[in-house]
């Protein structure tokens, strides 16, 4: 039986060579040079063709190579008794946490004027303001660990999220509809870390933008389907926002005569907040193929022996 590695936009070859590294026992294919689809049982995915899933007859389960696993679970060829994992270790989650402290600081601290000022040859220092008050969309492994960081930083945090829980942070929770909205008009910065959804597809629109205190800023780094593109511009073009910071779009790579890219107020990121590394990655799928393996050991073991 095998492992299969499928993303057509990346070169899979340096994870499968770290994976054949720490054990080379491993059978790791990489598509399309995937050889019989029947000895697929374990396949980790991104962006994966249309059809793979029902070509795997004896797949036992499925992984995203990243945190989203919107991929996967919108799938309509995924059996809904699949496992279904994701690749999102702690380096993941830290990654995405500077990311997200730097794009709050920049904003904060109003680095561009810095810059502006410099190439004026001009002496304006000043002292920032309070903090902004920061509001999540998303409180997973990765809002979490964003919480965490911005608070380290004396940062108000609070965050969204579908369903009520307990967390190890101090962050206000809402839920809901209401919840949604009456957090964004509290928040100085909205950063979106959501999966996507038929829930959370094209949330980030006209009435939720128009909640916002004026000047607050927006940073996408869920999914670009999250944004209504035409209404965000609309936010920012009205001065309801004061910038838009986005590291994920509806078309990728960003198409070059996309407003986005022009836009003053709007700062692109190609998508690259946090990127699964390879040594964490591979360490990852090896430990989910073990214990998908082991869970295979285990029912022997209690199968009866006749």
């Amino acid at each position: 039986m095998a492992i299969l590695l499928c993303a057509p936009d990346r070169d899979l070859q340096p994870l499968a060579l770290a994976i054949r590294a720490c054990d080379p026992g491993l059978e790791v294919r990489v598509w399309p040079d995937h050889g019989p689809l029947a000895e697929i049982e374990f396949a980790v995915l991104w962006k994966h063709p249309a059809g793979l899933l029902k070509r795997l007859p004896n797949l036992r389960a499925v992984s995203s190579l990243g945190a989203g696993v919107d991929h996967l679970i919108n799938d309509p060829d995924l059996p809904k008794t699949l496992p279904v994992g994701r690749l999102a270790g702690p380096k993941l989650a830290q990654d995405m946490a500077s990311w997200v402290v730097a794009q709050v600081l920049w904003h904060w601290l109003r680095m561009d004027q810095f810059a502006a000022h410099q190439a004026q040859a001009q002496w304006q220092p000043w002292a920032p303001a309070r903090p902004p008050h920061v509001g999540l969309l998303g409180f997973g492994v990765m809002g979490q660990a964003c919480g965490r960081a911005l608070q380290a930083l004396g940062i108000e945090v609070s965050a969204w999220v579908r369903r009520p829980r307990v967390d190890d942070t101090q962050a206000k929770l809402y839920t809901g509809p209401d919840g949604l909205l009456s957090m964004a008009a509290s928040v100085d910065v909205l950063v979106c870390l959501l999966p996507l959804s038929a829930e959370t597809d094209q949330l980030i629109n006209v009435q939720l933008l128009a909640q916002l205190p004026p000047g607050a800023l927006l940073i996408n780094a869920g999914r670009g389907e999250h944004v209504v593109d035409e209404d965000l511009l609309q936010a920012l073009d009205q001065g309801q926002l004061s910038g838009a910071v986005l590291d994920s779009f509806r078309i990728e790579p960003l198409p070059s005569d996309h407003p986005f890219w022009h836009h003053p107020k709007v700062r692109v990121s190609p998508h690259c907040a946090a990127i699964t590394q390879v040594d964490e990655a591979a360490q990852g799928i090896i430990s989910q193929y073990q214990q998908l393996r082991q869970a295979n050991i285990n029912a022997l073991r209690e199968t009866p022996v006749t």
